[in-house]
């Protein structure tokens, strides 16, 4: 597809008047905006001649040759002829209808075109029939009547949504479509935008903005529909900022606040495997949508289409997605009062628990939906579990997470609810504990593949839930550290342990490291055996250990990838946004890589042993809830001995073996000769022991 950058050049070299966007056929935005006309590649101060409705305008090129001009607000309806010259230089636009224009945007599952759906001849035999849906998108780069040939390039959610809401409002539609598969948020941000998520930066930033978004300034829309997310899925924790910016910089580009309407589509699930990194990124869209003005969700998380012939991705049953989609439009756009979303949660009422023997509690959780037109018909759907990729989640519909008793350095464990019904427009779930836990939370379809079963009478999911999410930032404190697929730590290879060596992962060694980070969540990773600092060089060409300085080389962001329990991505700003890569493969040394692709190599999986010492600097230390961790306050009242208890009733019999040594102070005796004193599981009792003597 050819760059719209490249089509203003052509454009202006053949002389044409306006800018791409404006041709014959299209739609401009209904009153009460007043829709622009616009241009560039004029001279300075040439004069440019509008006609439209039988009356003459008048519009300056400025000093780079740009232009535009405010037609009146005109209602819905047409055709218009809507003729621009300059001197000898004539545009006329034909078929010109006033309408509502939408922005359809976003990778794959917005590319995917009505051709490849589930009763795609349906729709396509009777696109003709709509003359007032127009449509354009990169393809095309014209605007064109809706028909069977303008629409067989053109997206399935982005008509669909417009085809259900025509049907009731019978106002104009301009749809354009504006989308690139497997693309990243980052390539659709305006430059700058993300520079307040941590001064977050990767190669090529901005440049689909740019070239597929910017060209079409100023024109007037009403909404944008957008479908995006999949090619950021392990990176949720930066998500949750990059989302919200986006749409706050298109909304401030395009001359909106936030009246302008923006419709977010939840990721449909596909088998990731990839735990749970799908639920967390869906989290991340639901937390924009409730906390940016104006913003909807409209999930596509109960479509899964296992048997997808471009994969389990991109499901092809998009008309339900259209149809959610369409109820936002008519409320947003023409002031309709319809059920436009799933049922909410409101709170967990009551939590009751009974024991059932010396080993086991059965626990009943009374939850609340929000009170208003979404909860009406609320049913629970049997679930189909004939999808061999949906069987395995089958058993995992809700679940409750517990703490056990005295494991403060052990991660919640998740239990699935045996039980589940609704009485009295309640939802009760119950299930059998251990009896020394106790409740910490609980969640509703968090799955890459959730069946879901709550539905209300307007046919809307609830979405999935998690009643308490992982801090987007690790809080200070001790942690071993490894990558979250192989059983390796950081250390090094071969050597002996010295300032200024190439780190590398190593099988089964895991340091103890203190994290401690300022305000701004940045902050330091001292390898506590040695008492050196996580450090790059000035070109991050090599991780190694070295004395503290203050110096930001030794200045690291840890922040959640949306993978289970204590997973974080590890950040450097030194030399623009770097991510701390395993590469997966113990033979390589550990980089600094452009975080173009997020995965597993850059992911690193933290236990936490024991809460940090009071910083020196200003020390920011954000609580991870739910899944991995007890809260701040409770953490700070258990000392360091309690850790080791925990730590020691895991792995008795590894205490056992090393208790004399330790006692011993023996250091050396678990110092690989090889590999330096890189400490392995006993290792961290050792460093928990030591620790005490300073925390304690």
């Amino acid at each position: 597809m050819r760059s719209l950058l490249l089509l203003t050049l052509v454009l202006s070299a053949c002389g044409a008047l306006l800018q791409p966007g404006y041709t014959s056929n299209m739609v401009l935005q209904r009153a009460p905006q007043q829709a622009i006309l616009a241009g560039n590649g004029l001279t300075a101060g040439v004069s440019v001649v509008i006609n439209f409705n039988g009356q003459n305008g008048t519009a300056t090129a400025d000093a780079i040759g740009a232009w535009n001009y405010s037609l009146p607000a005109t209602p819905a309806g047409g055709p218009y002829i809507i003729v621009v010259t300059s001197g000898s230089s004539r545009q006329q636009l034909n078929n010109v209808l006033f309408g509502d224009v939408i922005m359809c945007s976003g990778q794959s599952n917005m590319v995917y075109t009505l051709t490849q759906i589930f009763g795609n001849d349906t729709y396509l035999d009777a696109s003709s029939f709509y003359p007032d849906i127009r449509v354009m998108n990169e393809v095309t780069n014209s605007w064109q009547v809706s028909s069977k040939a303008s629409l067989y390039r053109f997206s399935a959610v982005c008509y669909l949504s417009a085809l259900f809401t025509y049907n009731t409002s019978r106002v104009p539609l301009g749809l354009f479509q504006t989308s690139v598969g497997g693309t990243r948020i980052e390539l659709w941000s305006p430059p700058g935008t993300q520079s307040n998520c941590h001064g977050y930066d990767i190669p090529d930033y901005a440049s689909l903005y740019n070239a597929r978004v910017a060209p079409f300034i100023p024109q007037r829309i009403s909404a944008v529909i957008w479908y995006q997310g999949e090619a950021n899925f392990n990176a949720a924790g930066i998500y949750n900022c990059q989302l919200a910016n986006l749409v706050r910089s298109w909304r401030a580009n395009f001359g909106y606040n936030d009246s302008l309407p923006w419709f977010v589509i939840q990721l449909a699930g596909w088998p990731a495997n990839n735990i749970h990194g799908v639920s967390s990124l869906r989290q991340a869209q639901k937390n924009v949508a409730d906390t940016v003005p104006n913003v909807s969700i409209y999930t596509a998380t109960d479509l899964h289409d296992r048997l997808s012939p471009n994969g389990p991705i991109h499901p092809r049953n998009k008309a339900p997605i259209g149809l959610r989609i369409s109820n936002g439009l008519l409320n947003k756009l023409y002031n309709k009062n319809l059920v436009s979303a799933g049922a909410s949660f409101n709170k967990v009422e009551s939590v009751k628990t009974a024991t059932m023997n010396t080993t086991s509690v059965n626990i009943t959780l009374t939850i609340s939906f929000v009170a208003d037109q979404t909860a009406q018909g609320l049913t629970i759907r049997q679930v189909n579990c004939s999808d061999p990729e949906v069987l395995g989640y089958c058993n995992n519909l809700f679940e409750v997470s517990v703490q056990i008793a005295g494991a403060a350095a052990v991660p919640t464990k998740w239990i699935a609810v045996q039980q589940y019904s609704l009485q009295n427009g309640m939802l009760v779930l119950s299930t059998v504990i251990p009896v020394n836990s106790s409740y910490t939370g609980w969640r509703y379809a968090w799955e890459d593949i959730p069946p879901m079963v709550l539905y209300n009478a307007a046919n809307y999911p609830t979405l999935p839930y998690q009643s308490q999410a992982p801090s987007l930032y690790l809080s200070d404190g001790y942690y071993t550290m490894n990558n979250i697929n192989y059983d390796y730590g950081i250390g090094y290879r071969d050597g002996p342990v010295v300032e200024g060596v190439q780190l590398s992962i190593v099988k089964q060694i895991y340091p103890v490291w203190l994290f401690q980070a300022d305000s701004d969540h940045f902050g330091s990773l001292k390898h506590n055996s040695t008492g050196l600092y996580l450090a790059t060089n000035n070109d991050c060409s090599m991780v190694f250990l070295e004395a503290k300085k203050s110096s930001p080389n030794q200045r690291w962001l840890m922040i959640y990838t949306g993978f289970e329990d204590l997973r974080y991505s590890i950040y450097s700003s030194v030399c623009g946004w770097k991510v701390l890569n395993s590469n997966c493969n113990y033979k390589l040394n550990i980089t600094l890589d452009d975080d173009v692709s997020p995965g597993s190599c850059t992911a690193w999986s933290l236990t936490f042993i024991a809460s940090a010492p009071l910083s020196t600097t200003t020390s920011r230390s954000t609580t991870v809830q739910g899944t991995t961790r007890i809260s701040t306050q409770s953490v700070q009242s258990i000392d360091l001995s309690v850790a080791l208890n925990v730590t020691q009733n895991v792995t008795q019999n590894a205490v056992q073996s090393d208790t004399q040594s330790i006692l011993q102070g023996t250091v050396s005796s678990i110092s690989d000769v090889n590999r330096g004193p890189l400490l392995s599981f006993s290792g961290v009792l050792l460093c928990t022991l030591l620790l005490a003597s300073i925390v304690v």
